[in-house]
């Protein structure tokens, strides 16, 4: 079915919506794709998997496919994501990344057994930072405990990485992308082992 949209309002069109355009050839099955758009929060994860258990549930052996543009949010959110989906539902699945797959995202996008990022698809790898209220009150012990959490999610990020980066990478040297604030280009998703290839 063609989309029928009035002209004169400006509304982004989703990844769904383009390819069911008139003229789309689409690369996967529409109806075995769910969208990972925007931050990465307790919301957004409860959007998706509802999506990835409907798909399992009406083709539990069939790949579906998560599309992902995402600035990233909290690592321990994205972790959460990605347990439940590579150790509680199991499913068969494939990973778009599109646009920002940033931070955390890349965890979301991690997820995937088969792994493609488009041309444009770029990804930030930075250490975990806190944002403060500027009126609240953090003691030192506070201080000393999130520094603690924030390295050990540094570490448990590095360790999922270098794992799904079919032996390309280290924890290590994860750690070091991070500490530099590398912005991952395409070719990179590919040479470091995170993606299978690039979708023209």
């Amino acid at each position: 079915m063609a989309i029928q949209r009035n002209k004169s309002i400006a509304s982004p069109l989703t990844v769904t919506e383009v390819l069911e355009g008139a003229t789309a050839k689409p690369l996967f099955p529409l109806d075995r794709m769910v969208e990972y758009f925007g931050v990465v929060n307790y919301a957004t994860n409860e959007r998706v998997l509802s999506g990835i258990k409907h798909l399992i549930a009406k083709s539990p052996a069939e790949v579906l496919y998560l599309v992902i543009t995402s600035a990233g949010g909290p690592s321990g959110t994205a972790m959460s994501f990605y347990d439940t989906v590579r150790s509680v539902l199991r499913p068969s699945i494939a990973t778009i990344g599109s646009g920002d797959v940033d931070s955390s995202a890349l965890l979301i996008f991690l997820t995937g057994e088969k792994r493609y990022v488009t041309k444009h698809t770029t990804a930030l790898l930075h250490r975990a930072g806190r944002v403060f209220d500027n009126i609240k009150r953090v003691t030192s012990s506070e201080l000393a405990a999130m520094m603690h959490e924030d390295c050990l999610k540094d570490e448990q990020y590095a360790a999922i990485v270098a794992e799904r980066s079919r032996g390309c990478l280290t924890p290590e040297k994860v750690l070091q992308l991070m500490d530099a604030n590398t912005t991952l280009l395409p070719a990179d998703f590919v040479t470091f082992g995170l993606a299978d290839t690039i979708l023209d």
